[in-house]
């Protein structure tokens, strides 16, 4: 059960944005973890109306309630970072859903190996066949960055020593989805280890939405060019195709327009056939891996696309100054 009344030695911290209906599961699951040692949770929301929070805050007097109008979800766990009192900082997210031993098992590993941070370890709430491929995918990727001995800071679930994430400043929240990228990244310049507490587990209410997870994956790649044009150097990850050739797509706005219109027609038929055509599972699969990597490559063209209109409009802005 939640201990509180020590220093805590965990500060959990939610965001409450997008709660996919698991809300409650998660305050349950956070409040009454099998953990003998002192855990704070701390939930941070942009707005109080946002899923009945004042309800809520009356059925878990436990929990410390944050309002921070105006932030996105990665100012959000900064925010609530401020105000966590315990060594650890647990982040996650307020559609999973850990089980009871989640913080005992992230806490013991940490423990046994001196890593300062570690992911807990996700399966899915699979609601249909769009979040059993999200699911598969984030297992085959996370697979891949902890094989290549990557930082990996998973939302889903990390613990962390709050003095290292202070060191490091939380997540630079002005690059959205992309933050936890760069994260990763400041700690390998730090030459930090983290490693994966597979026992801790984490329940992840997957995207049932098409158009939803297109949505958000639109934003990830937005969110990587700005990264790729603002980020700092240390925490740059390798650069995507688009940006890469970003200097001859802003030279040629046709073939930027090309691409964008060409990519945006495939992704249609990718959607229709995932949703209509019968076939077989593993095919799908595939189809819907490359409906994920359009939605993320249309955004990175569109990040393109605004910075070459952004250029347009300053140089006219400076020929009607000269005019003048």
């Amino acid at each position: 059960m939640l201990a509180v009344s020590a220093k805590p030695v965990i500060s959990v911290v939610i965001p409450l944005p997008d709660d996919r209906g698991q809300l409650v599961d998660c305050l349950r699951g956070f409040t009454s973890q099998t953990l003998d040692e002192p855990v704070e949770v701390i939930v941070a929301a942009a707005d109080t109306s946002a899923d009945d929070m004042t309800l809520l805050a009356e059925q878990y007097p436990m929990v410390r309630w944050i309002v921070r109008p105006g932030l996105r979800v990665s100012g959000l766990y900064n925010a609530g970072a401020e105000l966590a009192d315990g060594h650890y900082l647990y982040i996650s997210e307020s559609h999973c859903v850990p089980h009871p031993d989640c913080l005992q098992q992230v806490l013991d590993f940490v423990r046994q190996t001196g890593f300062p941070a570690a992911c807990s370890s996700s399966d899915g709430i699979n609601g249909n066949y769009v979040a059993e491929g999200e699911q598969r995918i984030f297992e085959e990727d996370f697979r891949q960055w902890t094989q290549e001995g990557k930082c990996k800071i998973s939302i889903r679930g990390t613990l962390i020593e709050r003095e290292l994430w202070n060191q490091i400043g939380g997540f630079q929240a002005e690059f959205g989805h992309f933050a936890e990228v760069m994260f990763g990244r400041a700690l390998e310049a730090m030459n930090a280890e983290m490693g994966v507490a597979q026992r801790s587990i984490v329940s992840h209410c997957n995207q049932v939405s098409l158009k939803l997870l297109a949505q958000e994956l639109f934003e990830y790649g937005e969110d990587q060019c700005r990264a790729s044009h603002l980020g700092p150097v240390d925490q740059q990850d390798k650069p995507s195709a688009e940006w890469a050739s970003r200097e001859r797509l802003l030279r040629n706005s046709l073939l930027l327009k090309y691409k964008q219109v060409k990519e945006a027609t495939r992704q249609w038929f990718r959607e229709m056939a995932i949703r209509y055509v019968p076939m077989p599972g593993e095919l799908r699969f595939r189809l819907f891996r490359k409906f994920w990597q359009g939605a993320a490559r249309l955004g990175r063209l569109n990040y393109l696309a605004q910075m070459k209109d952004q250029a347009a409009t300053i140089s006219e802005q400076v020929s009607l100054r000269r005019a003048a």
